[in-house]
């Protein structure tokens, strides 16, 4: 009985630190980068992207008019061997969504 409730409670606590992690961030060195913080420091803690890829959204007016809008970038960060690539979107200057790609 003792071992189910430890087992529900470590299981609890791991559920709950991957959720907060979720929202995404990334560390560079001794740094931590996260959502809502400014492109720059990003740059400055973790150095230039390998690859920048625009994000655009398509809006048709009502007379079939097709709009092509850029609405921001996709930060490629090589973060060393065996560690995630890390796809960081940007928009208006400011870090929107961190996501795990493949390990590099």
């Amino acid at each position: 009985m003792r071992k189910s409730i430890f087992t529900i409670i470590v299981a609890t606590l791991l559920a709950i630190s991957t959720s907060a992690w979720a929202d995404g961030s990334i560390r560079c060195g001794n740094s931590l980068i996260s959502v809502g913080d400014p492109a720059a420091v990003l740059l400055i803690k973790c150095g230039r992207p390998l690859t920048v890829d625009d994000t655009t959204r398509v809006i048709i007016d009502d007379y079939g008019h097709r709009q092509v809008i850029r609405s921001g970038e996709v930060w490629t960060m090589y973060m060393g061997r065996d560690h995630f690539i890390q796809m960081v979107t940007v928009e208006g200057g400011i870090i929107t969504k961190i996501v795990d790609g493949p390990r590099g």
